[in-house]
């Protein structure tokens, strides 16, 4: 039996700068700006770098390099690869372009996630140039890169999606592309370790103990997993109603 793990986003609602985190009844960990009633929660405290820092290089479309030698992965987007000499390119290049353009040489501020650095030690923030505008939004406005949700790393998150949106809408950069337009979940497994946009009919619901498994056909299963229901239940598309 196939079975595939698909990682299905919907926007959250956040306000400025609180995020919650809190344990249901089930016992998993929840983040959100809102706390469902009777839970008790922890306000997570959500910090700013004041200070500007120039740009000394840009990597691929979505790390940099400060002129004080930290790597820099931006929060919230993800963008195709560069070509190095164990790869071919992913239409890559016109994001590493876009944000050299934007960044390289110029002073950005930081905004942290609640999660400071990555497995691979750069760290994790959102940045600002010295006018007020985010950059990873821009990114994402013109179609150079896709949003991503990594708790608990959700500030900015719905600004994100409606800037995404809105570039998939109007067909800019990457959503020009055959690989970003939505595929027949059959196709699934030509996608692997690639981040694909896939559309079937969901046959069954299966709940599990940490997980929802959607049934699709060819044997095919998608995987929600229950530390993430809440985003699905709060936008009106709760596990069990996608029969």
């Amino acid at each position: 039996m196939k079975w595939l793990l698909l990682i299905l986003f919907f926007p959250l609602q956040l306000c400025a700068d609180s995020i919650y985190r809190w344990q249901d009844s089930r016992g998993q960990i929840n983040y959100g700006d809102q706390v469902p009633d009777k839970q008790h929660a922890l306000r997570l405290k959500i910090k700013t770098d004041k200070g500007f820092y120039v740009v000394k290089k840009v990597i691929d479309g979505d790390t940099v390099i400060l002129s004080d030698g930290r790597h820099v992965r931006l929060i919230g987007i993800n963008t195709p690869e560069v070509a190095n000499r164990n790869r071919p390119g992913q239409v890559g290049e016109e994001a590493k372009a876009y944000l050299k353009q934007l960044v390289e040489g110029k002073k950005v501020s930081l905004r942290f996630g609640k999660e400071r650095k990555d497995k691979y030690k750069r760290i994790l923030a959102h940045l600002i140039d010295e006018t007020g505008d985010n950059i990873n939004q821009l990114m994402l406005a013109e179609g150079h890169a896709h949003a991503v949700i990594k708790r608990p790393n959700i500030l900015k998150i719905n600004g994100y999606f409606a800037a995404e949106r809105m570039a998939r809408i109007n067909r800019k950069g990457i959503w020009q592309q055959a690989q970003f337009k939505v595929a027949d979940i059959s196709q699934a497994f030509e996608s692997r370790n690639l981040f694909r946009r896939l559309q079937g009919v969901v046959k069954r619901v299966e709940e599990k103990r940490t997980a929802w498994l959607l049934h699709f056909d060819n044997g095919i299963k998608a995987l929600i997993r229950k530390e993430h229901q809440q985003s699905f239940d709060s936008a009106g598309r709760s596990p069990r109603s996608l029969t």
